[in-house]
């Protein structure tokens, strides 16, 4: 009997529209983890398990067959609509940490001056340099960190990064300080994206649509409802975007309880071939950052 319900269950989520698994998969999400810091601690596969133990079957197979490809570990994002940009900007730091010691200073040399080519590419995009450079600061100020001491003198470390992406505006001075470098951060990835899609408007022209009317949309109007806002989720669109200004190779796991045998992947690549992918999690309406085993 039971197995019966099971099937029958299963059978009802593959013929889930979109929004309605998107539904589904956040009240699981904020049954299981209410209270979700910006960036979480690496917690393992079985604690991303332990939040479908409750759901579909099939989620729990994909969970599996992603632990069987080695990823061992994830990083929950708060899921507040910022959770793409935020997981990029973290795993995209953290990556350039873990560079061996005698490549780390020029590895950060070359991140930097990309990162002042993107900021002109914002300003041509028609974005004022004052509303830029607030932003562009606490990005390259973190980046500068990972190699020169700030005024407490300590250099940037991945648990100090943590430690920023989970900074509370009260407190110390500190914590105050700390706080507003993910914020900004997230906010110029999203100038970025927009610079992306306004500056090369033709190659995007024929792809934009309006999620609720189906209707093209030119870059303007899109970047103004679903790149702009702070809350508004990226999708397929920005994801590209954002990869190409950043030169980035980027995969995505798409955890949508929709097959058990394998999970797919969206690739981007934008960044050189040698470049190792940063990898995220998505589940309908929300990403997270997923850790593979280096020895897998």
């Amino acid at each position: 009997m039971a197995s019966e319900q099971e099937a029958s269950t299963e059978r009802q989520l593959k013929d889930y529209s979109v929004s309605e698994v998107y539904d589904l998969n956040q009240k699981l999400l904020n049954e299981s983890i209410p209270d979700v810091p910006p960036v979480s601690e690496l917690a393992p596969m079985s604690a991303l398990r332990a939040e479908y133990e409750r759901g579909s079957q099939l989620f729990l197979s994909q969970i599996d067959w992603l632990a069987g490809q080695g990823y061992t570990h994830f990083r929950r994002a708060k899921g507040d609509g910022d959770c793409f940009y935020r997981s990029v900007a973290f795993a995209y730091i953290e990556r350039l940490l873990s560079t061996p010691q005698p490549e780390l200073e020029s590895a950060v040399t070359i991140t930097l001056s990309l990162l002042t080519a993107t900021k002109e590419n914002i300003i041509n995009a028609g974005t004022q340099a004052i509303v830029v450079d607030d932003a562009f600061e606490e990005f390259e100020n973190l980046i500068k960190n990972i190699i020169i001491p700030e005024a407490e003198q300590r250099t940037l470390t991945s648990s100090r990064l943590l430690e920023i992406f989970q900074a509370k505006a009260s407190g110390n001075n500190y914590a105050i300080e700390d706080a507003s470098i993910p914020p900004n951060v997230v906010f110029y990835l999203r100038l970025l994206t927009r610079a992306q899609l306004k500056n090369n408007a033709e190659t995007y022209d024929g792809f934009l649509y309006d999620a609720d009317t189906g209707m093209p949309l030119d870059s303007e109007t899109f970047c103004n409802k679903y790149v702009d806002p702070i809350g508004v989720e990226a999708d397929h669109m920005q994801m590209t975007a954002l990869c190409r200004e950043l030169k980035l190779n980027l995969d995505v796991a798409y955890l949508d309880g929709r097959r058990a045998d394998s999970v797919d992947f969206v690739q981007f690549r934008e960044g050189l071939e040698s470049q190792k992918p940063l990898t995220l999690l998505y589940r309908p309406g929300h990403y997270d950052i997923l850790v593979k085993d280096e020895k897998s």
